[in-house]
């Protein structure tokens, strides 16, 4: 059995789903952005894990979207599903996705708090965004 194979038998005895591990070994959406329209740092709590979200957009729709963790397992598989999200999704529509939708996303987690903390990151990239776009207008 590989090494990769191991650890992602471990992450499924430990409450992590088949999508989850999937997700979190593809580093879906893991990196960053060259010049990106926002990018953020958002640290949660009670954990400490850091997410830097980076989005670019075009005509008010999410083009793409990456993310940069130091943190759980739990953290770089909401980053992925946050960012898989969201793409294609206008900022209004990005506004409306919660904690729950990236549960969903991943099929639960064992630690429900890293979802919140992908989602509060979005909310600072868009409350930036916004501020943004108001300084221009």
């Amino acid at each position: 059995m590989s090494a990769k194979s191991k650890i992602e038998e471990l992450l499924l005895k430990a409450g992590y789903s088949t999508k989850a591990v999937k997700l979190y070994a593809s580093k879906v959406n893991v990196g960053s952005i060259e010049k990106p329209d926002v990018s953020i740092s958002y640290t949660g709590l009670p954990c400490g894990d850091i997410i830097t979200l980076y989005l670019k957009l075009e005509n008010g729709i999410i083009k793409d979207a990456k993310f940069e963790y130091k943190g759980c397992v739990g953290t770089a598989c909401s980053g992925s599903a946050l960012t898989s999200l969201i793409i294609g999704k206008s900022i209004e529509e990005a506004w409306k996705v919660t904690k729950e939708d990236i549960l969903k996303e991943l099929d639960g987690l064992p630690e429900s708090h890293c979802a919140e903390l992908a989602v509060n990151a979005l909310r600072k990239a868009l409350k930036k965004l916004e501020d943004k776009n108001r300084l221009r207008t």
